[in-house]
């Protein structure tokens, strides 16, 4: 089951609350074999259009459902176009990204972000990263090890995984990021801090 599923799961258990009508198992029960993110927003929406019209004493929370898809307009579904994230995020995995809580409430440590970064070329490209350093952070690598503020980092992600870095201290507005996958990621460590401006959206699985 896809992230999409599960957002419209919820959605469709907020709207079937309490009721034991079985149209509203069943539009749960065969949500599973719809495909494709569009298709399953479309049958989450039938659901919901039919509930308000057959229930009127459901409106209430067909209503709050309805708060709840807008979540949809928040996620969206991003194909993982590399293994610079193994073995977190193989190469064609999905991943549900939000595209507008991050805003609100900022990008901490830790946090796998889609973001824009220089190409070799002079251009730009998308790629998926681990935030492992935030403004006034200092990042070092000491014996494989990455560093942080002299604290190493626990990074079970890496699978044991050596890393290699020079020193830098993360100026105001920018993230040092490295890709999971130490060996082939092309990150920080090669074209250093990012403006955190570039960030389009956080990976929330």
């Amino acid at each position: 089951m896809t992230a999409a599923h599960g957002l419209a799961r919820r959605v469709l258990a907020v709207a079937l609350f309490r009721t034991r009508d079985p149209w509203g198992a069943a539009v749960v029960a065969e949500l599973e074999h719809v495909t494709g993110t569009w298709a399953v927003l479309r049958w989450t929406a039938g659901g919901l259009r039919v509930a308000w019209r057959v229930r009127p004493g459901a409106r209430r929370t067909v209503a709050a459902a309805l708060v709840a898809a807008a979540a949809f307009s928040t996620f969206t579904v991003r194909s993982i176009p590399s293994g610079a994230m193994a073995p977190t995020l193989g190469i064609s995995d999905h991943a549900l990204v939000d595209r507008v809580t991050f805003r609100v409430l900022g990008i901490d440590r830790g946090d796998v972000v889609v973001l824009r970064v220089p190409a070799g070329d002079g251009g730009w490209f998308t790629t998926v990263d681990r935030v492992i350093g935030v403004a006034g952070d200092t990042i070092d690598c000491d014996g494989g090890t990455v560093r942080r503020n002299g604290s190493p980092l626990d990074e079970p992600y890496t699978h044991g995984a050596a890393t290699d870095c020079v020193p830098v201290t993360v100026p105001d507005g920018m993230l040092y990021v490295m890709g999971d996958n130490r060996e082939v990621a092309r990150d920080s460590r090669h074209y250093g801090p990012q403006p955190a401006s570039n960030v389009s959206g956080r990976v929330v699985r």
